[in-house]
């Protein structure tokens, strides 16, 4: 894909030079070059990763975002700037609009610059980098990869993404099918777990940022990687993705199962345990965007009160609301340009500019084995890990057995809405359950979709490409 993987390992290479005896010699850290990087892998990987690490965290924010207001979870109400609302409630389907061109080139940044940093970690010699060292580089860029091309696929759904990188940045990629999207990401994070077995103890040859904490060993960085495979084949099954079966049947479920079991999931263990990304409010860093403190724009959707239950006092709502919605002293009206409703709560998950934002948590793995038990005809384990999020999470009462498949899936999202508001995660489970037409319509001018468009520049890049390489939509 000439415009989405152009870039040469953007942000990863800014801080990059060789190694000299001169020390008088001092390299172009802004523009370096093949050879600065090959004469000195050694140096040359801990900033590549860390690069790639960076890509992520700064694309986190921006998909949080966008699947917050498709999901009804947040506006961005920005005063000079109306599309940030348009963008994606009115007219997501342009491919020029903010929420058109979102969550696009960034992820495709993350790709190249994987492909770009395993590329120096596969020329290096033995004397630099022993294989066991390799093995855990290579476990640790694929499942990068995967994440991105998660997001990716999650934005654009059933148009499909191109999902190959290659040597040369200017050919253009296929697009694939949704299915084939996601068989691709398990495939690379199935790789990954691979790689990361022959790492055995050995040390990543980089250093991981502190939101990784407690996940920088070949054997811990697995349990990640599997966690994500869960959330993966969790989606995978729910849609009925080719190799899994009808829609919600057993077969893909049964590996989710499997896949956390080999996670860090601890039913009795923090709920806010996991990996998440880091933000700064220094200079040059970056800052986390959705805090309250860096955005006095970004609000809670008007209907975030909506159908919380009670603990039982029979007056206190679900716990989950309570530490996580505010109500503002005024309304945070929209751009006057804009026909939507004044909000008035937010949220009080990212606080401060330094805020981490998970990218996945023991309280989603608990959610996602309760779907995966029920789907596998263990009832009575999916209501067990369902009573753990009510009580503990929501510190609500137990409920009693599910009287249907309907009676499940209400309880699922209920709790996957509050649980994990915020994080990514409304509109992706109300499409891959069906139920896109319950999102809420604030104004006769809003709609729902269920995709966005590929960005027009995309589409420019493949307009004179042979068919096989043409842009869905375009």
């Amino acid at each position: 894909m000439r415009y989405a993987v152009i870039a040469i390992a953007g942000g990863a290479m800014l801080a990059l030079g060789a190694c000299s005896t001169d020390r008088l010699n001092v390299p172009n850290f802004q523009s370096p070059t093949e050879e600065t990087i090959t004469s000195d892998p050694a140096a040359a990987l801990p900033l590549l990763a860390s690069g790639v690490l960076r890509d992520d965290r700064g694309n986190h924010t921006t998909y949080v975002l966008g699947m917050g207001i498709l999901g009804r979870e947040a506006y961005n109400y920005t005063p000079t700037e109306g599309r940030n609302t348009t963008g994606f409630l009115v007219d997501p389907h342009n491919s020029t609009s903010f929420g058109g061109v979102s969550n696009w080139s960034g992820q495709y940044f993350t790709l190249r610059d994987a492909f770009n940093t395993l590329s120096v970690v596969e020329a290096a010699p033995s004397s630099v980098f022993s294989d066991a060292q390799k093995n855990a580089a290579r476990g640790f860029l694929p499942t990068m990869e995967a994440m991105a091309l998660l997001y990716l696929i999650n934005t654009r759904d059933s148009l499909g993404i191109p999902v190959e990188v290659s040597a040369d940045p200017t050919e253009l990629a296929p697009f694939v099918s949704r299915d084939s999207a996601f068989n691709r990401i398990i495939g690379r994070l199935n790789l990954a777990q691979t790689e990361l077995t022959a790492a055995g103890t050995a040390a990543f040859p980089f250093t991981f940022h502190a939101g990784y904490a407690g996940f920088t060993t070949p054997a811990t960085y697995m349990q990640f990687n599997r966690a994500l495979a869960a959330r993966v084949n969790a989606y995978r099954a729910s849609l009925g993705i080719a190799g899994c079966g009808a829609p919600r049947s057993a077969a893909c479920y049964t590996t989710v199962l499997t896949n956390l079991s080999q996670s860090f999931l601890n039913p009795t263990g923090s709920m806010t345990a996991g990996p998440f990304n880091v933000y700064s409010a220094a200079a040059g860093d970056v800052a986390n965007g959705l805090s309250n403190q860096a955005s006095t724009n970004i609000v809670a959707h008007i209907r975030a009160d909506s159908g919380i239950q009670l603990r039982a006092d029979g007056v206190t709502r679900d716990a989950r609301y309570t530490t996580k919605v505010i109500t503002l002293a005024a309304p945070k009206a929209p751009p006057s340009s804009v026909n939507a409703a004044a909000s008035s709560l937010d949220y009080s998950i990212y606080a401060v500019r330094t805020d981490g934002v998970k990218i996945i948590r023991n309280e989603e793995l608990l959610l996602l084995r309760a779907e995966a038990r029920y789907y596998t005809g263990d009832q009575v384990g999916a209501l067990a890990d369902i009573n753990t999020i009510r009580t503990v999470s929501g510190l609500l009462a137990a409920r009693g057995p599910f009287v249907d498949e309907t009676d499940f899936v209400n309880e699922l999202l209920y709790n996957r809405r509050l649980s994990l508001v915020f994080e990514g995660h409304r509109w992706i489970d109300m499409r891959r359950f069906g139920r896109l037409n319950q999102l809420t319509i604030d104004h006769p001018t809003h709609i729902v979709v269920a995709k966005l468009p590929v960005p027009q520049a995309e589409c420019l890049q493949r307009a004179n490409a042979g068919p096989s390489l043409q842009g869905p939509g375009c």
